[in-house]
């Protein structure tokens, strides 16, 4: 797989956004990220990067957000117009052990549901 250069990141807790980025940092994922707050806020971002054909290589996701949470925003993805991650690592996050979540995530276009909190081990097994 090429490095992953451009993440996006969509979580409503600024805490979490911070140690996302630290374990980002650790593995030498420190390029480009962005963020948002919701799924909204992350749709609008993939609106511009489709528009400057530059695209996140790795999104990571929360579950629960207010105004627009991540399973909004998956279903969201497919009103995008040329739209194509393939080339993209879709992860969600939750501080949830919800079996329905988990059920509902492997339905979905995700790579991986993974507990918070992120760590450096649990992101490498997916990405690497």
């Amino acid at each position: 797989m090429k490095p992953i250069e451009r993440v996006l990141v969509i979580d409503d807790d600024e805490t979490s956004i911070f140690l996302i980025k630290r374990v980002l940092s650790s593995i030498g994922i420190n390029n480009c990220t962005q963020t948002a707050l919701n799924g909204l806020a992350g749709l609008n971002i993939l609106k511009e990067a489709v528009e400057h054909e530059c695209l996140p290589q790795l999104i990571l996701l929360d579950i629960k957000m207010p105004v627009m949470d991540g399973f909004a925003f998956l279903e969201g993805l497919e009103g995008l117009q040329n739209l194509n991650l393939s080339d993209t690592i879709i992860i969600l996050l939750s501080s949830s052990q919800s079996p329905w979540e988990k059920e509902k995530a492997t339905k979905s276009c995700v790579t991986a549901f993974l507990s918070k909190p992120l760590t450096k081990e649990k992101l490498q097994s997916i990405i690497d």
